[in-house]
């Protein structure tokens, strides 16, 4: 707790939790968890010297880091741990009809020490990159990005 002012505010959050599609859908193994929420500002000159700024469409994005297990890539072929529909390997495949990336609903959950909850849900939001990679020592990982072109709700 930090007191900024007349009265202190709780501004610590004590845990983070992403979801896909609801809450019953957590990914246990991300790491390093990173919501990014952006609006970019586009500058035009004018004719008399001043800047003027627009505000564009949202480009907001969940990143982070997998522990990558068979389970994350493609539960069918384990019996793993996360719905057929949340795997990476679903989540980047391309759809013929469409020839787009299916796009999903994103959950992202702070609880704060006081155990109070803010969901933020994202909509229309596609799996844009899965980069797996291994260190020299360590675990297999997957660096993931989710873009989400719609603002949060919560």
């Amino acid at each position: 707790m930090v007191d900024l002012g007349v009265t202190a505010q709780a501004i610590n959050a004590k845990k983070m939790q992403v979801f896909i599609g609801s809450t019953s859908n957590e990914w246990k193994l991300v790491q390093n968890a990173r919501v990014m929420l952006s609006h970019p500002i586009f500058r035009e000159p004018t004719t008399g010297g001043t800047i003027i700024t627009y505000t564009g469409a949202p480009d907001h994005t969940i990143s982070g880091t997998l522990l990558f297990t068979s389970d994350e890539w493609d539960p069918t072929t384990t019996g793993g741990g996360v719905a057929t529909t949340n795997d990476l390997k679903s989540l980047l495949t391309i759809t013929a009809a469409t020839g787009e990336v299916d796009k999903n609903s994103w959950l992202i959950k702070f609880t704060d020490a006081s155990s109070t909850a803010t969901t933020l849900t994202f909509t229309n939001c596609k799996l844009s990159v899965a980069d797996i990679s291994k260190s020299v020592e360590g675990a297999v990982k997957v660096d993931i990005t989710i873009v989400c072109p719609d603002e949060p709700t919560s």
